[in-house]
């Protein structure tokens, strides 16, 4: 299994920085594709064993590249900074069509639970991407991760007011959400390139567990022992500071979270639930 290669388009990042972790420790050589070789993530990257390769996102010479001889590519799909719409899918697309012309024997790519999101730049980007994956016949995997427990460690801190915990996001707080973390991700990917004749061609929901912000900052109260409370932060200050983010969480807000855990089941056995995840990678960081 050493000799096996997987390149990792995003493996410096949150998702993708599970898929690392877990090929690394499933013994495959590891090419995480990363723009700056430089950067504090891309350093953590390496000091775990990987190997990483800078590569232009828009430039189908610099993509085979990275693709070229491995056994396995993962797409956790373009970073949304500035390239929020058309740009993930431009990128996506390249990347899917790169491996197809490389000939690569099985691509994973990271998809979204998109189910009822038309209009939605970011979700519809993904479809985009899967639709081209689909025309260009590849062997494919697709993954549909809830979301990720790990935005509250780095896109979702939780707050201190005056002794109360906050978790604030821009939904209702009773709204619940499907939830899975980087770990669950990283061991679901693992399992599937491990069993390319069993998981090529299919789809895999990755749902560990399913609460809402009020129930989240619950249950993050009790492990850390301090009051928490569930903030909705108006949409108007989302329109003001984020204006691409509105229809993203007007649809989550309206969207039925998936409860099914089947599938993450199957392929890692129990999933990390909530709680489990605040308690082990949470509550250290509130704790100080």
């Amino acid at each position: 299994m050493s000799s096996r290669t997987i390149t990792v388009f995003g493996g410096t990042g949150t998702a993708g920085g599970g898929v690392v972790r877990a090929m690394l420790d499933a013994g495959w050589n590891v090419r995480a594709v990363t723009r700056d070789a430089a950067s504090d993530k891309a350093k953590a990257v390496e000091a775990l064993g990987a190997q990483t390769i800078v590569t232009d996102m828009e430039d189908r010479a610099s993509l085979r590249r990275a693709i070229d001889g491995a056994d396995a590519v993962y797409l956790s799909g373009a970073s949304l900074q500035d390239r929020w719409d058309i740009g993930q899918a431009v990128q996506g697309i390249m990347v899917a069509e790169s491996a197809r012309e490389v000939g690569t024997s099985h691509f994973v790519y990271q998809s979204a639970q998109a189910a009822g999101s038309h209009g939605v730049l970011s979700v519809g980007s993904k479809r985009a991407i899967e639709e081209r994956i689909a025309e260009l016949h590849l062997e494919a995997t697709i993954l549909r991760p809830a979301w990720f427990m790990d935005n509250f460690l780095h896109y979702f801190p939780v707050t201190e007011n005056e002794g109360t915990l906050v978790v604030a996001m821009a939904l209702p707080t009773q709204v619940p959400l499907a939830l899975v973390c980087s770990d669950d991700i990283g061991r679901a990917a693992a399992a599937i390139v491990a069993d390319p004749e069993g998981s090529r061609n299919r789809t895999f929901d990755l749902v560990a567990d399913v609460g809402s912000t009020g129930q989240m900052a619950a249950i993050i109260g009790e492990i850390v022992g301090k009051p928490a409370t569930a903030v909705e932060v108006p949409m108007a200050a989302i329109e003001e500071h984020w204006p691409q983010g509105v229809d993203l969480y007007t649809w989550l807000a309206r969207k039925p979270a998936e409860n099914d855990t089947t599938d993450l089941t199957r392929l890692v056995g129990t999933p990390i639930r909530f709680r489990q995840w605040a308690e082990d990678k949470l509550a250290p960081v509130l704790r100080g």
